[in-house]
């Protein structure tokens, strides 16, 4: 049944303000008795009308100047030299320059292997270090299908490549700790954490009684930590549910927020408030039939006391108008994201205020901490048929370059290790990561700003 057959019709008579205010009233009034999950259905349903009310009309976005973040007076100064490691990878005996031959832009590739497959992390969690000192990636041995946690020193005087066999089955799940010190990661429902010097340890895990012997399909799409430190974001679906859940970074204590009959992944709290966090919905196959699951509406917001769960984006159709994506948050609580057919666009999680930044087919993108400077791949969806792009955007110029022009297909099949560039900035802004085939390898590359600026 779907959810409109719960609510009036008049419901869906009225404008979306209107629906705002009732939906006000209903859920943070004055009925101190109404429990948490309960105001979260009523939220799911008011949701859902507001999304049928207006999805039919969505409105043309502006550019504009960045929209104001959570952070007064964040900005990226690259006038001012780094407060992190930033060291010359031309000088460094693991890597290999590369220049694209149209763009000119370099490229420094790391061609020293411990695996035959070596890509970095998925865009939204930085393959470096925030010291600057190591970048992480993942490795592969096929025909085996487990992905496991690789790191290298980026010191050129001190250079060290390693491999964890421990992290098997990460899936893309893994977060450079917030203190540089290593890595954590979750296998199956286990949360660990493997320091530099290649200790592991067990976190926590998902417990057996939830579980309840049902099948563990994923868990933690990719971790992130609240900005106080104090909790990771899990989501995953195990059996049936869809679930969204806290696990405590100090003891492990597994905390269930909330579970979902439909498909919700690529949670990420936010960088600014402990409490808020992204949970858009995605496209999902059911496991037993086979049968494809949709979805009318993609980008969702929630907070870990249940007060809300909205969408950011309530009037854009997914499929009719295009279809949006591959969301991050920016360093001062922006949200970022990406819509395939008409590009970039940022939005401010609390007044819904939205600007089009870049106006051009993207696939995956990113960008530095205050949304000056962004990167994109466009489009290994496409990589059978043509080569892909890597590009970047500068904002402020409104000039876009090549990173690379033209990159080949992976030598393995992408789908079995989810082989896209996924390009993203180092935290402060002065590299960009990507996965490149450029040299006939899975390999990773790194392309220093400056030269793009």
């Amino acid at each position: 049944m779907h959810l409109s057959a719960f609510l009036p019709l008049e419901c869906f008579q009225r404008n979306n303000h209107q629906l705002e205010q009732q939906l006000h009233k209903q859920t943070i009034g004055t009925d101190t008795d109404m429990t948490s999950r309960s105001k979260l259905m009523m939220t799911l349903l008011a949701s859902a009308a507001l999304s049928i009310n207006s999805i039919a009309a969505p409105k043309e976005i502006p550019d504009g100047p960045p929209l104001k973040g959570f952070v007064p007076g964040f900005k990226v100064d690259y006038a001012q030299p780094s407060k992190t490691k930033n060291y010359d990878l031309s000088k460094h005996p693991y890597f290999t320059k590369w220049v694209d031959p149209e763009s000119k832009v370099i490229s420094y590739v790391l061609t020293k292997r411990v695996a035959p497959l070596q890509w970095p992390f998925y865009f939204t969690n930085s393959s470096f270090s925030p010291d600057g000192e190591y970048l992480y990636f993942y490795v592969a041995f096929p025909p085996c299908l487990h992905m496991h946690l690789g790191a290298v020193s980026l010191n050129p005087e001190k250079p060290w490549i390693a491999w964890y066999p421990e992290s098997a089955g990460c899936g893309h799940s893994a977060m450079v700790a917030p203190d540089s010190s290593g890595v954590y990661y979750f296998t199956s429902h286990r949360l660990c954490f493997t320091s530099t010097n290649g200790d592991t340890k067990l976190v926590g895990s998902i417990p057996d009684d939830y579980i309840n012997k049902r099948q563990v399909y994923w868990v933690s799409t990719h971790l992130t930590m609240s900005s106080d430190g104090k909790y990771f974001l899990v989501d995953g679906k195990i059996g049936d549910d869809y679930f969204i859940s806290l696990m405590d970074a100090k003891t492990g204590e597994f905390k269930l927020l909330h579970e979902f009959p439909y498909c919700h992944n690529h949670a990420q709290f936010s960088p600014v408030n402990p409490k808020q966090f992204l949970l858009p919905r995605d496209w999902a196959c059911d496991p037993s039939t086979g049968k494809y699951e949709f979805m009318e509406n993609r980008l969702f917001i929630m907070d870990t006391e249940q007060t809300y769960y909205r969408a950011l984006y309530p009037e854009f159709w997914e499929h009719h108008d295009g279809d949006s994506a591959h969301e991050w948050w920016s360093q001062d609580g922006i949200v970022c994201f990406v819509n395939y057919v008409t590009g970039v666009f940022e939005c401010n999680p609390e007044t819904l205020e939205k600007r089009h930044i870049w106006k051009r087919p993207v696939c995956h993108a990113h960008s530095n901490g205050d949304r000056t400077l962004f990167c994109a791949d466009q489009s290994p969806y496409a990589w059978k048929s043509r080569p892909c792009e890597i590009l970047f955007y500068n904002r402020l110029k409104q000039e876009e370059k090549h990173i690379v022009t033209a990159m080949p297909k992976p030598p393995a099949e992408r789908g079995d290790y989810h082989l896209d560039p996924h390009p993203h900035f180092s935290p402060d802004g002065r590299n960009i990561v990507y996965m490149t085939t450029v040299l006939g390898n899975v390999d990773v590359a790194v392309t220093p700003v400056e030269q793009l600026r």
